[in-house]
């Protein structure tokens, strides 16, 4: 399954490395658990519980393509981001299939 980012995610990066967001299509595993161990990028309350669950290190990947800075800020900010999974908002994502 593949998703399309459509609008801002929540969360707490600044807003402009989360609209770099905006427009990537990434592959999703499914929908994360709306409740569970999940914590915000800088620690605090998670803003997408329930959303679709992406590879941080694919994302990246697919960001630094389109966005090199902000794909250092979470590289910067998140130092271990290839290894977790972010999980982006359901109502800033579009399913399709390839």
């Amino acid at each position: 399954m593949k998703i399309r980012i459509t609008a801002t995610p929540p969360g707490q990066a600044p807003e402009w490395v989360r609209q770099a967001w905006i427009g990537l299509e990434l592959p999703a595993a499914g929908l994360s658990a709306a409740t569970g161990h999940q914590v915000g990028v800088l620690g605090g309350q998670p803003e997408n519980l329930g959303g679709y669950e992406v590879a941080g290190g694919k994302a990246i990947k697919l960001l630094k393509n389109k966005n090199p800075e902000a794909a250092r800020w979470w590289e910067d900010n998140l130092p271990g981001i290839i290894h977790v999974r972010l999980v982006f908002k359901k109502e800033v994502c579009e399913e399709f299939d390839n």
